[in-house]
Parts: structure tokens; sequence; C-alpha cells
């Protein structure tokens, strides 16, 4: 397959096919095969919202989401909110002139096809926000 999102979800009592990735390999990997990984980097001057992860474009697709890490360049402390379109997941405080990295597990499933954002507490020099997760129909 070329990604476990494209395909059709079994029903309670079906049997189930070990499935492998385009490249053969048996899928094994931690919570998705390399064809459903996804990853976003925005950064932030003015402390609004800033999509960090594009929506998946399906209504059927959510994106789990499964580390951030976030570096405040400005000598303020602020927190950033790590929101599934406008509702808050989970809040990170991030130091002055430092950073916080973040891995979820089990990971934090996103709505479908909802974009992840950032929205920093406070306007900072910078803040930047890199995020990785996966795509599933789950």
């Amino acid at each position: 397959t070329t990604a476990l999102s494209g395909l059709t979800l079994v029903a309670n009592a079906d049997r189930t096919s070990l499935m492998a990735g385009v490249d053969g390999v048996q899928i094994i990997r931690n919570h998705c095969d390399l064809e459903d990984i996804v990853t976003g980097n925005a950064s932030n001057t003015d402390g609004t919202s800033t999509q960090v992860i594009a929506a998946s474009g399906d209504a059927a697709i959510k994106i789990y989401l499964t580390r951030i890490t976030l570096t405040n360049t400005s000598a303020t402390f602020a927190y950033v909110e790590i929101k599934d379109g406008t509702t808050v997941k989970h809040t990170v405080p991030v130091p002055a002139t430092g950073g916080a990295t973040v891995a979820f597990d089990p990971p934090i499933p996103g709505t479908a096809n909802t974009a992840w954002n950032f929205d920093p507490s406070a306007a900072t020099t910078t803040m930047i926000c890199s995020a990785t997760g996966f795509k599933s129909k789950v």
C-alpha cells in the first residue's frame, strides 16, 4: 500500500492481513508507515494562532501529533497553546531565549481534516514551532 490512511477500515470480526509499505517492509513501525508521516515548521512574532501542520484535505483523515519543538528567541517568557483547529489540546511553557520539546505517547488525535496550530501567549521576537505527526482514518 502507498499509505495506511488510504485503506478501508475493517469491521468487528473481520480478518486482517499483514501490511507492507511501498518499500516492501512489513509495517511494524511506531504508529504509522513512512508514507503517512506529516511535518510542519512555522514561526510567529505577533502572538496569534499560526498553522504548523495543514489539514489533511480528506474528511475521513485525522492527523495525530507525536512531537513538537518550540524555540523562543525573545527575552520574554511565554507559553504556547497547541491547537487542533481552535481547540487547545496541550499547553507548553517556553522559557525566554530557550525552548521545549514534547513527545506525545500516546499521540494526540486531531479532528478529521483540521489543521494543527500553535498560539503563543504573547508577541515575541520570534517563536518557532516544529511539529511531527501522522495521518490515520482511526
